[in-house]
């Protein structure tokens, strides 16, 4: 389920957001959060429905025609294509009129969930 970030999230973002390996350090993720918000980026919060927990976590720069995925982070046992497509799939139902786009880090998982959703 697609949760908006909210300041009482920090540390759960903060958290989400040091699985990813240029993100290791308290400072790194403390100015990720912080560019990311004044830069009017948008932050998600994937959390499972089973069990109510977040697990992943997505930035994204919403454009006129596009959707850039920025960050798209997710716990290391939450990791499966089923989740990653599951998150996707909501930020583009969420912004339908827009295209999904990624960076040269990001792009592959775009590119999976595109070809995934041709079948």
């Amino acid at each position: 389920m697609l949760v908006r970030y909210r300041k009482d999230y920090e540390k759960i973002a903060m958290g989400l957001l040091s699985f990813l390996p240029e993100l290791r350090d308290y400072d790194q993720l403390a100015d990720a959060i912080k560019i990311s918000m004044d830069q009017n980026y948008q932050i998600y919060l994937w959390k499972d429905t089973e069990d109510n927990h977040f697990i992943g976590i997505i930035v994204i720069e919403v454009g006129k025609k596009h959707v850039l995925v920025r960050h798209i982070s997710f716990t290391p046992t939450d990791r499966s294509g089923k989740n990653v497509y599951a998150l996707l799939t909501a930020i583009h139902e969420q912004y339908r009129e827009k295209r999904l786009m990624g960076t040269l880090k990001t792009q592959p998982l775009i590119s999976n969930w595109e070809r995934n959703n041709e079948r």
